[in-house]
């Protein structure tokens, strides 16, 4: 009886035992796999250089389309942004008025609520100016009196985007005074000039959607394919025991990182188009007296594209790893 107690005790020593793993253990395996499946997923791409770059230039393109076409209506809203900033109203002065008269209207218009600034502009002074201008200097020395009235010229104190209706009122206001002949401004094409990014923020947001559906349709192929090619190599990891996560994870990452090449080929065709016109269009600036220079996409607007292409990657593997896993299964 104490042999076999001996036998049996003896039998357990020999035995597997269990051992618990700490979490900062099971942590460390668990970075550790990540990083080995990354590093695997893109020696995979890269062995497969073609078909990469085939894919990875699809995508470049899906995504710097709409980015594109978004920096263009950032930069259209910000250049009428620089003229609302400038916008003036110009206030005519009835010819023939006395000095004493227009000094009284100065006090009027420099003491209304809605103004910020004024300038005056004698029919002297207008006269030189448009001789310098307009190229007609010799044939202005003929006439025998100065055709031009005295301006005005009034910076309303509103807030941008300028609201159309304040300026209005302030308008109908100064042409109430009977020595103010006209009251213009010209701010009917920023209104246009407004609705048109409206508008293309619109098409920005639908030409997104497309080509974002277009970017997860390529991945998701893309994944298809792969899965396809590795199906042996699936059915034997689940049999040895390994789960559907550990199948899906490289397959994820795949997705992940055509989509963050993608985005990063996508920053730089965008930052070549940028290049290669902010020069044309910093002459024609400097042909109207503007500092004007093209915007770029900025740090977040690259991390922005960057995280975008990634995790338009990731749903992408994700949708194909979820329908096809399912369908292989070792028998």
């Amino acid at each position: 009886m104490a042999s076999k107690d001996r036998n049996t005790r003896d039998g357990a020593q020999r035995g597997a035992s269990g051992k618990k793993i700490r979490f900062a253990d099971r942590w460390q395996g668990y970075k550790s796999h990540h990083r080995d499946t990354i590093g695997v997923s893109l020696r995979k791409l890269l062995t497969e250089p073609l078909q990469t770059l085939m894919t990875v230039a699809v995508i470049a393109i899906a995504l710097a389309l709409p980015s594109a076409l978004y920096l263009t209506v950032e930069n259209i809203d910000q250049l009428g942004s620089h003229f609302e900033s400038s916008a003036q109203i110009t206030v005519f002065v009835k010819k023939g008025a006395k000095p004493q008269a227009i000094d009284n209207l100065r006090a009027e218009l420099d003491a209304m609520s809605g103004v910020d600034s004024l300038s005056y502009i004698s029919a002297k002074q207008a006269l030189l100016e448009f001789k310098a201008l307009s190229g007609f200097g010799s044939a202005l020395r003929d006439l025998e009196e100065n055709p031009l009235p005295a301006v005005f010229l009034v910076q309303p104190a509103v807030s941008e985007p300028i609201d159309m209706g304040q300026i209005k009122r302030l308008m109908n206001k100064i042409n109430s005074f009977a020595l103010v002949d006209d009251v213009q401004i010209d701010m009917a094409w920023l209104q246009r000039l407004h609705r048109l990014t409206e508008m293309g923020q619109k098409v920005v947001v639908a030409l997104g959607a497309a080509l974002g559906l277009g970017v997860l349709l390529v991945i998701g192929n893309t994944i298809r394919l792969s899965i396809q090619s590795r199906r042996d190599e699936i059915i034997v990891i689940k049999l040895v025991g390994g789960t559907n996560a550990y199948v899906r994870r490289p397959f994820l990452y795949t997705g992940m990182l055509l989509g963050v090449f993608g985005a990063l080929t996508a920053a730089i065709m965008i930052y070549a188009s940028l290049l290669w016109m902010s020069s044309s269009v910093a002459n024609l600036a400097e042909l109207y007296q503007s500092q004007y220079r093209l915007q770029g996409l900025g740090i977040l607007g690259f991390l922005g594209l960057v995280g975008l292409g990634g995790i338009f990657g990731l749903g992408g593997a994700w949708i194909a790893v979820s329908k096809h896993l399912r369908d292989i299964e070792p028998k």
